[in-house]
């Protein structure tokens, strides 16, 4: 009793510590929510490339069982090599349809051959005439797997190919994160719930703040572990991607080729996501560096602009710089200058399918500001979207847009840059006709 009415006392003397405490059990939720969010994103994407590849296995499968559906025994062969390659494949049966019937051919289990295999999707893919992938879980050992059902035969069907990819090593992945990420949270509470009721007569203000600091210093530590655990993952798929489209350059359809193309769009957005979550977190704990030193500006923008040449041209658009006549030195840091120049660049760029895009400069003397815009004769942004063009993760929605990759975070980014070093981001934009995004920055005497 004496000891909650010491709590009590503590918290009436010292009211700032209820923030304090709902501070610290703040983070480790929004960190663990965060990864939570990165992850769902992540499994996304691997199920789609693991479905794709189930298809492009069974598509293959089906192209070389064409020619050997009289000869079940070079199909078994065939079945048990592909299972030694790729030990994902589960599951794999040569079917041909026998009255209203399907019968195993060739299958990795050798005593199912023979026998009639009775499934809806397989009666759904002959009758289509098409191949169905479908996402299903085993209910005894949990494990999920794509099982897709693919036609032997483009004009006339002689047979079906059945094939189940599983997605364990994958889950085991994304579940090990979590479950870390649980285990984090829950001793990063308990810790500090331990030194809050046995400490509260040393507790203050200055120690509540060298807490935040720690808490804050395994935070980074954690998303740099995550983001690590992540990358890894899509760093492998994208070379099994590249090596699969390198050896069998020759022999893979368009409609092949177009699956490896958009597995591989997956990948590099999912990339491009965890690269602006990390900027993001990088910005709001102040741990970006902004040391500014004496640069040209107009030096800079040449620069960037003879980098993104390459990407203009091959939408067959005009990117220039009118040159300002008069000459002045910005006091900002280098990098920071080129990232903001470069992501407007970058947009105008992405969202402009005909015309030009265009970089000038302007100088108020009497307001002390350097102005640069970034003009192009894109899309542009309607008025409702402007207002929330600079929130976290918004995208406008439009059919034109669907098909370009992006974060929603890349504006946010570069305005909050632009704002730590004493300028802003502001555009003007009129729906159809284009946009024009104006950044400026103070201007100081040498």
């Amino acid at each position: 009793m004496n000891f909650f009415r010491e709590i009590f006392s503590f918290v009436k003397a010292y009211p700032g510590i209820l923030y304090s405490l709902a501070l610290i059990l703040f983070l480790p939720l929004f960190l663990y929510f965060s990864v939570f969010y990165v992850s769902s994103k992540f499994q996304k994407s691997v199920d789609s490339i693991v479905q794709t590849e189930a298809l492009f296995l069974t598509q293959s499968l089906a192209t070389f069982s064409q020619d050997f559906i009289l000869e079940p025994d070079i199909l078994q062969e065939k079945i048990f090599q592909l299972q030694k390659e790729n030990p994902k494949v589960k599951q794999v049966r040569i079917l041909k349809k026998e009255n209203e019937d399907f019968k195993i051919l060739a299958s990795g289990k050798k005593e199912e051959v023979g026998a009639i295999l009775q499934d809806p999707s397989v009666v759904l893919s002959w009758s289509q005439g098409q191949s169905i992938a479908t996402l299903f879980s085993d209910p005894e050992t949990k494990e999920r797997f794509w099982k897709v059902v693919t036609p032997i035969g483009e004009e006339k069907k002689v047979g079906l190919i059945s094939l189940a990819l599983s997605l364990k090593e994958t889950d085991e992945v994304i579940s090990d994160i979590v479950f870390k990420t649980f285990l984090l949270i829950v001793c990063g509470i308990v810790v500090s719930l331990f030194l809050i009721f046995q400490h509260t007569s040393l507790f203050g203000y200055v120690q509540l703040v060298q807490k935040l600091k720690q808490i804050d210093k395994a935070k980074d530590e954690f998303i740099r572990m995550a983001t690590h655990e992540l990358t890894a993952p899509i760093v492998n798929i994208k070379n099994y991607l590249w090596e699969i489209k390198e050896k069998l350059r020759e022999r893979i359809s368009e409609e092949e080729k177009e699956y490896l193309e958009r597995a591989e769009i997956s990948a590099n957005n999912l990339s491009l996501l965890i690269e602006d979550i990390l900027a993001v977190s990088r910005i709001e704990q102040g741990r970006i560096d902004f040391t500014p030193q004496w640069l040209d500006p107009a030096k800079e923008i040449r620069q960037i602009i003879n980098e993104f040449l390459p990407k203009a041209k091959e939408k067959n658009l005009s990117l220039f710089f009118e040159e300002p006549k008069e000459k002045v030195n910005l006091y900002l840091n280098p990098l920071r200058f080129r990232e903001i120049i470069s992501n407007l660049v970058s947009n105008a760029i992405k969202y402009t399918f005909q015309g030009y895009v265009k970089i000038g400069t302007k100088i108020d003397f009497s307001q002390k500001r350097y102005y640069i815009f970034v003009k192009d004769t894109g899309l542009g942004i309607s008025a409702e979207a402007q207002q929330k063009l600079f929130q976290k993760f918004f995208r406008e929605k439009k059919r034109e847009t669907a098909e370009v990759p992006g974060t929603g975070l890349g504006l946010w980014i570069s305005r909050e840059l632009a704002r730590k070093m004493g300028g802003d981001i502001l555009v003007e934009s009129i729906e159809g006709q284009g946009s024009n995004f104006i950044v400026y920055f103070p201007l100081k005497a040498k």
